[in-house]
């Protein structure tokens, strides 16, 4: 029991933690750790040594200039729970729309890393969901159509690691050479969009095309999966760039902008 004269309880690490996460609100996304002190009421050592240990797990993000935000695997934790954030409730309605023109799955999803994760699949196909896009779902970059959209805009650090790994071969049809790979990410950027047949599971195609936040940088890919015959850019490709357009809308009006996950 705390005396008039004794000092106040040291608060737990769990309060601290806790602090440190509530820093950040809609109008703070990005902060520096010097920020996280103020807003928290904690020292800035205490604050950099919890931080870090964020940070590695994955619940906050190092940005490029420095500061920190909210991580995907804070994310991916949350989507646990019945409501899903406002960028997929906003786009969720354009991608029913978009399933409903195309007769294929519909899909959203952002770059972690080498990964993609999906955030939203609306698909009449539950075998397909579950090869494609469970939300929080990852798959490497190379293997998918929104994979290749988001590693084609991504630093050009993370591109050469990428292609200069060994690339995992889900079927024969999947690019495994890093010469190739850079050649098709080269593709990519000059069309606009990215196409596969049987990368990820035989006889099934994807389509994809970036999602821009106001500054211009790509911030997540839309598109479209199913059988190889349906999914033909002359036939989808109209469709999925008036979603993205959509999307995109979204994301601007919520003033979104790009964090650079590794690289």
């Amino acid at each position: 029991m705390t005396t008039p004269h004794s000092a106040a309880p040291e608060r737990s690490v769990v309060d601290r933690t806790l602090s440190i996460l509530g820093a950040f609100d809609r109008d703070n996304r990005t902060l520096t750790l010097s920020d996280i002190s103020r807003r928290s009421g904690l020292p800035v050592a205490t604050v950099h040594r919890i931080v870090n240990k964020l940070h590695g797990w994955g619940a906050l993000e190092r940005c490029a200039d420095g500061g920190y935000s909210i991580g995907l695997r804070l994310w991916e934790t949350a989507v646990l729970a019945p409501r899903s954030s406002a960028v997929v409730e906003a786009a969720q309605p354009h991608l029913v729309t978009l399933h409903g023109q195309t007769s294929a799955a519909a899909t959203i999803a952002i770059r972690d890393g080498k990964e993609s994760v999906c955030l939203s699949f609306v698909s009449g196909e539950p075998e397909v969901a579950a090869t494609y896009g469970d939300p929080g779902r990852r798959v490497p970059l190379h293997a998918t159509a929104v994979g290749l959209v988001l590693l084609a805009h991504a630093g050009a650090a993370l591109q050469n690691e990428v292609c200069t790994a060994p690339l995992r071969a889900y079927t024969s049809a999947t690019i495994t050479d890093g010469a190739q790979l850079k050649q098709c990410l080269a593709k990519v950027r000059r069309e606009g969009y990215a196409v596969v047949h049987g990368t990820l599971s035989p006889a099934r195609g994807g389509f994809a095309i970036p999602v821009r936040d106001s500054r211009g940088m790509v911030v997540a890919a839309v598109g479209v999966v199913g059988p190889s015959e349906v999914v033909q850019p002359r036939r989808v490709a109209p469709h999925v760039r008036a979603a993205a357009a959509m999307i995109q809308r979204c994301v601007r009006s919520e003033g979104l902008r790009v964090t650079e996950v590794g690289a």
